[in-house]
């Protein structure tokens, strides 16, 4: 199934163009129930929550800017300053023993152990050791105060103007707060430019050393075995209430959302998969191209007296939100006006809706035909787009 972040790789040189759009003519697109958004979805336990599609574009939010605890969700921004540090992954990092509570979620770490920095990030992204996170702050910066200076630039320039940050690990703490948008908005930009921090998540476990065993921790997210579509990213639990970050991938859908405030480890999980399923049903099906549209006509290699309409085989779809403006089309073409043979791939069509890319078919070489059967308005729309 052809997704929005697989288009935008489609918009690289022409030269590229024909293999990437032989990939797109074969995608599939699963059909999806159409659902007006005219009802808000019913959430068990969220004090805050927010959900947006992949373009940022809000499609719900209850008490999105209120500023609450992220508990570990912490752990996401302290991912992504130790790897802007640009420290290899295999370093060695030496360990300080930290007091952090006997509640703690911690992995055991000693002064004794030299875990490396993927250890440490892994088994804070996976398994949410808050040891492994105040370790990973006193190996990239020196001290808790200079990482976390880091951390509070890091959300000024992501936009998060709502968020402070105390420590690195996100146990509760004076002066560390952030809201379900701000949070979003992390969630998305760690997912779509921290390649490691997109694995990491998905990972049920994360092998780890300590005092010279080796052993395997589970991840905290127990939503990822159940929801098939799910990418991560983090859970969160302190004594203001548990939280999760989400991210979804659903046919050529991609969703983030976050619930902050939730009064149980399993209600902050139903409350993500409410918020995502809703959102899945609320959006249309939009056919693209009609399996009987002409996008254009071109020279028929083997028969220059005859032209091969250029189209697809089935009506091509891609999911719109219904309240937002109505999509727009476009084509590129790796060849205009060369003669084609049936089944050639020439070229993309692309959705977009609000200015986001919304998705994108390939299109192909149909039957030639001396008098091909051409509808006008597809050719209006399509003829004049980019080649």
């Amino acid at each position: 199934m052809f997704s929005r972040h697989a288009a935008r790789k489609l918009l690289a040189p022409l030269p590229c163009l024909l293999a990437l759009a032989v990939t797109l003519s074969l995608a599939v697109f699963a059909p999806k129930r159409a659902f007006a958004a005219t009802s808000a979805p019913e959430l068990t336990e969220a004090q805050a929550a927010i959900i947006t599609d992949q373009a940022g574009n809000v499609l719900w939010e209850l008490n999105a800017d209120e500023q609450l605890a992220p508990a570990s969700i912490t752990k996401i921004m302290s991912a992504m300053v130790a790897l802007d540090a640009g420290i290899p992954l295999g370093t060695v990092c030496s360990i300080q023993e930290y007091d952090l509570g006997v509640d703690s979620q911690s992995v055991g770490y000693t002064s004794a152990d030299t875990p490396t920095l993927e250890e440490l990030l892994l088994a804070m992204l996976v398994y949410s050791g808050n040891d492994a996170a105040a370790n990973i702050a006193y190996n990239v910066s020196g001290s808790t105060s200079a990482f976390v200076q880091l951390m509070n630039q890091k959300a000024l320039e992501l936009g998060m103007t709502h968020t402070h940050f105390a420590n690195p690990h996100g146990l509760e703490e004076d002066g560390h707060y952030t809201t379900a948008r701000d949070l979003v908005i992390m969630g998305r930009y760690a997912m779509e430019h921290y390649p490691f921090i997109a694995a990491a998540v998905r990972n049920d476990s994360v092998e780890v050393t300590v005092g010279g065993s080796s052993f395997y921790l589970p991840s905290t997210d127990e939503l990822m075995p159940v929801y098939e579509c799910l990418l991560g990213i983090k859970t969160g639990a302190v004594a203001a209430g548990t939280t999760f970050l989400g991210a979804s991938q659903q046919g050529d859908v991609a969703l983030y959302s976050c619930v902050l405030g939730c009064a149980t480890d399993w209600g902050r999980f139903e409350d993500t998969r409410i918020l995502m399923d809703w959102a899945y049903e609320s959006f249309d099906d939009h056919v693209v191209v009609g399996k009987d549209w002409t996008v254009r006509l071109a020279p028929y290699a083997l028969c220059f007296s005859q032209k091969c309409r250029i189209g697809v085989t089935d009506d091509a779809t891609t999911s719109l939100w219904p309240s937002q403006p109505s999509p727009t089309s476009s084509t590129a073409y790796a060849s205009y006006g060369l003669p084609v043979d049936v089944g050639d791939v020439v070229g993309v069509v692309y959705q977009r809706q609000d200015g986001r890319l919304a998705g994108g078919n390939g299109i192909v070489a149909l039957e030639p035909a001396a008098i091909p059967s051409v509808n006008p308005f597809a050719l209006s729309l399509f003829e004049g787009a980019a080649s």
